[in-house]
């Protein structure tokens, strides 16, 4: 007999307003994904600017979390906009919600409402296949990708924003930021198992990061358009008229 999955709510907050009790939430969620220390793990949550907390409606246990800052920054001559989410997590029970879909669009219409004609962006980094699978299986338009190189422009931009973020540990000849050694993802919990549907991106994810395990981050850009938007609703409403075995596990 099939688990009925559990009603979800999702809050952003402000960063600097966590409490100690959500604090000890977020460190226990991120305990079971990463091998690290609390304080280190702590302190780099601390340098965003909003925090995403997907709870259960009816314990209100913490089952899933984001951080996430806003970039606005001149490129080519014009300011765009850059929404940049890092420490993903979602508990196996919440995964196939097209829960970083709906944050995603939650953070680019609020967006979108201050600055109605500015480009904007999606910008992240992950050592993490799953997160990565988002792209290929939601947008059109996306990079890194196996089947194309990065045009110059967006290969421009992700450089801009990489070593403003990630300082001297953004290495632009590979696209990675180098890992600190202090933070890696736990054995089993997201192992590279190229699967037949997926084998191109995930044989792609393995070359463009081959220290992913040890903690290196592979940075990934989308523009936040309107046919990328389309792009998403129609994948998930796909996804929804699907049967529920054949849905992939992604977020």
């Amino acid at each position: 007999m099939s688990t009925r999955a559990p009603a979800l709510r999702i809050e952003i907050v402000r960063t600097a307003a966590l409490s100690p009790t959500q604090w000890d939430e977020l460190w226990q969620l991120t305990d079971t994904f990463y091998d690290t220390d609390r304080d280190y793990a702590q302190a780099r949550l601390q340098q965003h600017q909003r925090t995403v907390m997907v709870r259960s409606r009816a314990g209100g246990e913490l089952l899933g979390t984001a951080s996430i800052n806003v970039h606005h920054v001149e490129f080519q001559g014009r300011v765009v906009t850059a929404i940049h989410t890092s420490h993903v997590l979602l508990q196996p029970e919440v995964r196939g919600r097209n829960l970083v879909q709906k944050i995603g669009l939650r953070m680019f219409l609020a967006e979108r409402l201050r600055h109605p004609l500015r480009p904007i962006w999606w910008f992240f980094d992950t050592f993490s296949y799953k997160s990565y699978l988002l792209l290929p299986r939601n947008f059109r338009a996306y990079w890194p990708r196996f089947d194309r190189a990065t045009p110059p422009s967006e290969r421009a931009l992700m450089h801009q924003l990489a070593a403003g973020i990630y300082g001297p540990d953004w290495r632009p000849s590979q696209g990675i930021v180098a890992s600190s050694g202090r933070k890696r993802l736990r054995a089993g919990v997201a192992p590279l198992e190229p699967g037949p549907a997926d084998s191109p991106d995930l044989a792609f994810i393995s070359r463009a990061n081959p220290g992913h395990a040890n903690g290196d981050m592979l940075v990934c850009l989308c523009p936040l358009s309107a046919s990328n938007w389309l792009s998403v609703g129609l994948r998930a409403a796909r996804r929804l008229l699907r049967p529920a075995k054949a849905r992939p596990a992604t977020a």
